[in-house]
Formats: structure tokens, sequence, C-alpha cells
């Protein structure tokens, strides 16, 4: 959605229905993000999401588990399970210490962890990304794994999440952030 013009809220909904997910464009960490359940909470949504920048997206609230899935060297790492102990994962639960169980290696079959390989190795290069990024998804009640979005310079402390799927394939986070660094010579 463009703010700089009005949006029609009738129109989104007749597009995307409710609930729904509004957020900004280039924000990161769900900053600027909502989850809305009625036209009111999607006019409030809109407005505020514009606060941030120019273009939002208005997507359909697909309902599941939250995984992600980093990608480095070439290779899928291993997805992570993200469980808020309240909400959604938004800022507050990224952030706040013991907000958030990250379950590594996630329990999902080794069919749902093969698609989410083969989505993200697909995403990387689709979008022509280069040494590391990571895929987040919705793996919905029929366990189909729904890529939500990109994240092409995700968070790199030692309790982040690529750092803690590097360490479930024995790669240290020294090592990781040296490798990523050797890659950035080249």
């Amino acid at each position: 959605l463009d703010t700089s013009v009005d949006t029609d809220i009738d129109a989104v909904i007749d597009t995307i229905g409710l609930p729904a997910v509004i957020k900004p464009c280039s924000c990161g960490s769900s900053v600027g993000v909502y989850i809305v359940n009625t036209k009111e909470e999607l006019a409030d949504a809109i407005q505020n999401a514009a606060k941030y920048e120019r273009f939002i997206m208005a997507e359909s609230k697909i309902d599941g588990r939250e995984l992600t899935c980093g990608f480095f060297d070439g290779t899928p790492l291993p997805p992570v399970e993200i469980i808020p102990k309240c909400g959604f994962y938004d800022y507050k639960n990224k952030y706040q210490s013991g907000a958030t169980e990250e379950i590594c290696p996630a329990p999902i079959t080794a069919e749902q962890t093969q698609a989410i390989y083969d989505a993200t190795a697909k995403g990387f290069e689709a979008l022509r990304l280069g040494g590391y990024a990571r895929f987040d998804y919705i793996l919905d009640a029929k366990g189909c794994a729904w890529c939500l979005e990109a994240n092409t310079l995700p968070g790199m402390t030692p309790t982040s999440l690529l750092p803690q799927e590097a360490a479930a394939v024995g790669i240290s986070y020294d090592e990781l952030c040296e490798k990523i660094a050797m890659m950035a010579k080249k």
C-alpha cells in the first residue's frame, strides 16, 4: 500500500480478509508490525505503520508455528521454532529476556525440514543474496510452510537466531563471524 494516497479499507479487506498483518516494507525487528482483527484495527494499523515509511504491506494472517531458517555459505541451517510466551514475535518478545522460547533444531518432520531447506535455498538464489541470510516462515496446520520474508542482515549477537542455527551444526559464534568476514573479502 502507498500511504501517500487514501487507502480504501474495504478494498483491503475484500482482497486479503481479516485477520490481517500490516507492516512497513523496510523495517526490521518487527518494528511497526500489527496483527488486526477488525476494520477499525486495520485502519489504525495502516496509519501507525505509515509513521515508519510510505510503503507498507497488508497480508492475510496465517495461523501456525513460527519458524526461521538461515542460509550460510551455500547451505541451509537447521530451522528454529520461535514460541513467544505472550502475543506474537514482536519487538518486545524478540529483545526481552525470557519472553520467547527458541528451539533449534525445530521439532518438525524431515519432510517439513526439507521443504523449508528447499524454499530457503531457492529464495536465497532468487534474491541474488550473498554470504548469509535468514528466512522466516509460518508452518500452517496442514504442514505447509509459508515464507514471510527474507532477512538479508539478520541479527548477529551470540544469542541471535542465525548463530543458534550455526551452533546446531557445530559452527561456533567466533567461527561464524570469522567466516562471514572472510566472505566479505571476496
